[in-house]
């Protein structure tokens, strides 16, 4: 796009737009005519907090795409000690799933959402340090609810089925499950599970015997997925969380969220004066960097005019081809995600808008 001012004009002031794997630089509007109004802007947040008919559209998928690759892009490598193995491994993120024991006892998509997993959330944030999450919820086959959550802090999976367990607990979701099994022999309950899913019956001895050592109170319901091998791990994630299973039980009210840090809320936008900060996107220019104009049809005329450009590349792109001030900008909006310097608007935007909207 050509920056330059004319003689007669003051330089054209430019929005770049950036986000981990793309950019998008566009004329910045003049308030006043042509700008959009109070009810208009509303209008275009309600837009955005709705989903339809159940799916993410592609525009929430691409949200959500973002969320996770900002994850991605602020945490830190780490190297973490698991006393029970004695060894030492690597850890940037993890992916979580929370699942219900069962379906015996009924529970809403709202439930779960507003009660359950803001729960654990809440607690999370101050027992594990949590700031940085994104969760997704989905249907299984049973049509039982369940979420994926990744985040940048590494919790045991001990510390997570005990925690979740003891959410379901205080919230009574887990009476029914505990009252059937306290009354099951382990015949018994070898033959039911054998027959739901063909369990070997050592395993299931073994699953019996845990069961009654925790009074039926700690059922497996939640699950740490092994990521760190993975080698693009901002795309599996993005891909796992952003897909629609159309076949299953649609879930009612909102299908994703993440904290404020990771939300379209605080995205990274640069101002530019054409011909004065065209060193911004100059990086953006480089050959292996896949580019397309953004066209748009006029009301007025009906023909096609230039809206603005949108730039694509790779995460492992920054710092290597893409350099100067624009890095010096990215670095520090990752920066600022990784030290949570937004914990004042997080604190609104969660305890506000998460129950007012994310939960219902």
């Amino acid at each position: 796009m050509n920056t330059s001012a004319t003689q007669s004009d003051k330089p054209a002031v430019y929005n770049l737009n950036v986000y981990p794997t793309y950019a998008v630089i566009s004329k910045q509007k003049i308030k006043g005519k042509g700008s959009l109004t109070t009810r208009q802007l509303n209008n275009v947040e309600n837009l955005t907090e709705n989903e339809h008919k159940g799916c993410l559209s592609y525009k929430a998928q691409r949200r959500l795409n973002n969320s996770v690759n900002w994850l991605v892009a602020s945490a830190k490598n780490k190297t973490v000690f698991d006393k029970t193995s004695g060894q030492s491994y690597n850890f940037k993120i993890n992916f979580l799933t929370f699942t219900l024991p069962g379906h015996e006892q009924e529970v809403t998509d709202a439930f779960f959402k507003n009660t359950l997993l803001r729960s654990w959330i809440n607690m999370a944030k101050y027992k594990f340090g949590m700031s940085n999450f994104v969760w997704k919820v989905e249907t299984q086959k049973n049509g039982n609810i369940h979420a994926h959550l990744s985040t940048d802090v590494f919790i045991h999976y001990n510390d997570l089925r005990n925690t979740w367990n003891k959410i379901l607990r205080n919230n009574g979701v887990l009476s029914s499950y505990t009252a059937k099994h306290r009354s099951l022999s382990e015949d018994a309950y070898i033959k039911i599970y054998q027959t739901e899913n063909n369990i070997d019956t050592q395993t299931l001895r073994k699953r019996y015997a845990f069961g009654l050592s925790t009074s039926w109170e700690s059922p497996n319901t939640t699950d740490v997925h092994a990521v760190h091998k993975i080698k693009d791990i901002g795309a599996y994630l993005a891909k796992y969380m952003a897909k629609n299973d159309e076949d299953r039980r649609l879930i009612k009210g909102r299908l994703w969220s993440c904290s404020y840090s990771l939300s379209a809320s605080n995205k990274l936008c640069i101002e530019m004066a054409g011909g004065v900060d065209t060193d911004i996107f100059n990086s953006l220019c480089h050959p292996s960097i896949k580019y397309k104009v953004i066209t748009a049809v006029s009301k007025l005329t009906g023909q096609l005019f230039t809206v603005g450009e949108i730039f694509f590349f790779k995460l492992s792109d920054w710092g290597k081809i893409i350099k100067g001030r624009i890095l010096d900008f990215y670095c520090d909006h990752r920066d600022k995600i990784r030290h949570d310097r937004n914990q004042n608007e997080y604190k609104e935007c969660y305890f506000n808008t998460y129950a007012l909207a994310e939960f219902n």
